[in-house]
């Protein structure tokens, strides 16, 4: 048996291994997601910023050729 404190109540509580994996398991999973968003957001921001980049390299290479 396991014992868990409520981190809001303060009260503690004991769980079988069941219980206890089960319970683990979540807090992973919603951590794991929470990763795999913040990561996948910061992806995201890099490739629009990185596109940005290159349509003003193309638009001033255009610039370049017309005033040329």
């Amino acid at each position: 048996m396991n014992e868990i404190k409520c981190p809001h109540c303060g009260k503690a509580f004991t769980v079988d291994e069941a219980g206890y994996a089960a319970i683990l398991s979540q807090v992973r999973t919603k951590e794991f997601d929470n990763e795999v968003h913040k990561r996948l957001e910061d992806v995201m921001e890099s490739a629009r910023k990185e596109g940005e980049l290159n349509l003003n390299k193309a638009l001033a290479e255009k610039d370049s050729e017309i005033n040329g």
